[in-house]
């Protein structure tokens, strides 16, 4: 290779490992499953009470400066 810094250059298609290629691991559908039963235990009572659509921190002060009533005029 005649590059100038060779430690950071691709080897030679012919020399590559097969990640370096893109290859599919040896065996599909290695990856780790969570069957587990117990895993969605308790998450129904952490979002029981919760609001699909809750309000914004400034929500009520967006309202109060932008809405039209008994404010200040200028």
């Amino acid at each position: 290779m005649s590059a100038p810094n060779q430690g950071r250059q691709s080897p030679d298609p012919e020399r590559q490992t097969g990640a370096q290629q893109q290859d599919h691991p040896s065996q599909p559908g290695s990856g780790k499953l969570d069957n587990s039963q117990s895993k969605n235990e308790g998450k129904d009572d952490q979002t029981a009470n919760l609001t699909s659509n809750p309000k914004h921190i400034l929500q009520d002060h967006a309202e109060t400066k932008t809405g039209k009533g008994t404010g200040a005029s200028s």
